[in-house]
């Protein structure tokens, strides 16, 4: 869906930026965390605006280019799924989110990181609901970013509403739940080579293959778990998408034009998997990703750099 940033009413309501919302309607445990400041509607059926700050340095999502990572957009979309779910349609706290899809197309020189931590207006608009017993199962997300007026991104997302019942029929195809090992942690590869400056931000394990590398999952991350999961998080491995796109084009500092995922199962915790990328034929800044368990495609995505020739 296209979303007309001037159809938003002029007198709109004026968003507040002084704190965040509770940490319980997005799924964080860290308050630090949490982006969504608040939140109003606009007059139009399923149509919203979110306030939301990015830090100028956060933890994990920060680039090397003096922009904000657009990966900051991903996570802001999945927690107004979250948030929206919860507080517009009446979804009960405790009920599972699953994304199906996920994508953001970012304005790469729009994301310039300014003198204060940026102070993000989302217009969400919410689409093809789908209800069960009542209660909200799916939708379709659309949400529109701008700083101080001006766009810096579009992010789309499908997202399940399941019961805890459901969840657990679904995440273990009616078998019961089982005992989960550690998880599979092989050593990472240079940091340098994927634009990180820590070992411990790294999800690619070694490489076994030409742009092939196993996956890394450290449960122990402050950000990627930032509570605990029975599978691999989806921002986990859309992070995958994003290492191994800068690896395998070799420009380790390149910002990101486009991210999608399209998430088919869950990938185990601890069972080994692995990270394809293939550059595409006709443009090499577009990277085609899988990551692959059991030899099935579990997740699947596109990655298209925008890089600073000079830093590749």
């Amino acid at each position: 869906m296209t979303v007309d940033a001037d159809a938003v009413p002029r007198n709109s309501p004026v968003l507040g930026f002084e704190s965040t919302v509770p940490r319980r309607y997005v799924h964080r445990q860290s308050v630090s965390e949490v982006f969504l400041t608040d939140c109003t509607s606009v007059g139009v059926a399923h149509r919203f605006l979110l306030g939301a700050q990015w830090p100028r340095l956060h933890g994990f999502y920060r680039t090397e280019t003096g922009r904000y990572d657009a990966m900051l957009i991903a996570e802001t979309l999945r927690q107004t799924a979250i948030y929206l779910g919860h507080t517009q349609y009446r979804v009960p706290l405790g009920h599972p989110f699953v994304m199906q899809t996920l994508r953001v197309d970012a304005a790469v020189d729009a994301l310039a990181i300014g003198a204060g931590a940026a102070e993000v207006v989302l217009d969400a608009s919410l689409d093809d609901p789908v209800y069960r017993g009542g209660l909200l199962s799916q939708f379709d997300l659309t949400v529109v970013f701008a700083i101080d007026g001006q766009r810096v991104g579009t992010g789309e997302g499908v997202a399940n509403v399941l019961t805890p019942d459901a969840y657990q029929r679904l995440r273990w195809n009616g078998a019961g739940p089982r005992r989960i090992g550690d998880p599979v942690c092989p050593p990472p590869i240079s940091p340098v080579v994927v634009g990180q400056s820590r070992p411990v931000d790294v999800v690619l394990g070694p490489q076994y293959a030409e742009n092939r590398w196993r996956l890394r999952v450290d449960d122990r991350h402050p950000v990627l778990f930032d509570h605990p999961s029975d599978h691999v998080p989806g921002m986990l491995l859309l992070e995958a998408f994003r290492q191994s796109a800068r690896a395998a084009c070799g420009c380790p500092d390149a910002d990101i034009a486009l991210i999608e995922a399209t998430y088919h199962r869950f990938v185990e915790l601890d069972e080994p998997a692995n990270v394809v990328a293939r550059i595409d034929a006709h443009d090499p800044w577009i990277v085609r990703t899988t990551v692959e368990q059991w030899g099935e495609v579990l997740a699947s995505g596109v990655v298209r750099l925008a890089p600073d020739r000079s830093r590749c």
